[in-house]
């Protein structure tokens, strides 16, 4: 799992349905999000002058806070983080770093779910939904 360390505190960072949803009312619809959190103009990519701006600060803490908070509910821990805390313990200079980082959280909880005894090779989910219907019918 994908983890971001904020003032000596390790934040795991979880995405899954819930998280795509509450990004979607809190920053942005998808398709407007990856650019946003890039620094990037929706409208022309090749524009990046609002990197490190208010609204690119405020979208990388809130995606910051929503996938830590996940993080930390999913390992019973207290989902206590602000967008405020989160800015005032990113340093500038990690800033592309932590969009690395939620960049890689969303990429696993994009990536489909491998059953625990799979060898780490190619997963047919097609194949697998099959086989569970065959077990379990009805």
């Amino acid at each position: 799992m994908a983890e971001i360390t904020l003032k000596g505190r390790k934040i795991p960072l979880l995405y899954t349905t819930y998280e795509m949803k509450a990004i979607q009312e809190d920053i942005a619809p998808l398709g407007k999000f990856q650019y946003l959190i890039a620094g990037r103009n929706p409208d022309n990519p090749e524009d990046t002058e609002s990197y490190g701006s208010p609204g690119h600060l405020g979208a990388i803490a809130s995606l910051i806070r929503i996938l830590g908070n996940a993080g930390l509910e999913e390992a019973g821990e207290t989902a206590d983080l602000t967008d405020k805390a989160v800015l005032r313990a990113l340093k500038p200079a990690r800033l592309a770093e932590a969009i690395i980082v939620c960049t890689k959280a969303i990429h696993e909880g994009m990536l489909s779910e491998i059953p625990k005894d799979n060898d780490g090779g190619p997963v047919d989910v097609t194949l697998e939904e099959i086989e569970r219907k065959k077990e379990n019918p009805g």
